[in-house]
């Protein structure tokens, strides 16, 4: 009992300096946006400053690029938001559909639905590109949260279907001898006990939309170019303004840890759910 305990602690240990190590970069990225011009761009760097907001002033109004960076996080927000809504409207009856019974082709389909998560979002650029141009959607919101709803759903079906095959499928039956339909039984039996797995899904759905930069880059230039594309616009040929780099770095991370934390116990509960194998 007492080299357990010693092991338990010592694994303790090493999580916590791994987390504080890991946590340095971020820690350098706000403290560094919370400096003034000058000394944001200091060697060796300064620790010793009276921290401003001008940084994120400039960067949310547009003072410091001619562009304001405020409508490029609503530009992000509104394509995270309609690319997870999608693919959880979408997700959730696939999930229950591969776990049903009488569904034969089910196991080969959900592994080739997990398969396709392989396939290298760079590939569809040129024929998104193209297909973007003969529709007219060149530039716009469906033609950012379609893709990214594509290309997230195999991951959340699977979390899905995996966590509907840990109910007993006795619960399923019984609902149905009392007269339930598949839809009903999907919406009054199963959705409640999904809570957790689809918060679970939502979630890596809209990290991963709102980091996206490939398709972003290449399917917007103005009115639906996201957050994850204008940061680069503070770095260019005669150096890089480090204030404005961090402050817009900090105002992309930020909703995302706050997400992540204000929700730490749905994503908890949803991958020892069985969500994830």
């Amino acid at each position: 009992m007492a080299n357990r305990k010693i092991d338990a602690r010592v694994g303790q240990l090493v999580l916590w300096a791994w987390l504080l190590v890991s946590l340095i970069p971020v820690v350098f990225m706000v403290v560094t946006s919370l400096k003034p011009p000058g000394v944001a761009t200091s060697v060796p760097p300064t620790w010793l400053f009276r921290p401003t907001l001008d940084n994120y002033a400039m960067v949310l109004t547009g003072g410091g690029t001619g562009q304001a960076f405020a409508p490029l996080v609503l530009n992000s927000v509104i394509v995270t938001v309609g690319s997870t809504i999608l693919t959880i409207l979408l997700a959730v009856p696939a999930a229950y559909a591969l776990s049903l019974r009488e569904f034969r082709p089910r196991r080969f389909l959900s592994s080739w639905i997990l398969s396709t998560y392989m396939f290298p979002p760079m590939v569809s650029v040129v024929p998104l590109f193209i297909l973007a141009g003969n529709l007219g959607l060149f530039d716009t919101y469906p033609i950012l949260i379609v893709p990214y709803a594509a290309i997230n759903l195999p991951i959340a079906v699977w979390i899905l279907r995996s966590s509907i095959l840990q109910i007993p499928y006795a619960i399923q039956e019984a609902a149905m001898l009392d007269g339930l339909t598949r839809w009903g039984i999907l919406r009054r039996v199963l959705w409640p006990l999904l809570v957790p797995s689809v918060a679970t899904a939502a979630i890596l759905t809209a990290i991963l939309s709102w980091n996206e930069f490939l398709l972003a880059l290449s399917l917007t230039r103005q009115d639906a170019k996201t957050a994850a594309v204008g940061i680069m616009e503070f770095t260019g040929m005669f150096g890089t303004d480090w204030g404005l780099l961090t402050a817009a770095s900090t105002v992309i991370v930020a909703p995302i840890i706050v997400l992540t934390l204000v929700l730490r116990r749905r994503i908890i509960s949803g991958l020892t759910f069985g969500a994830v194998k």
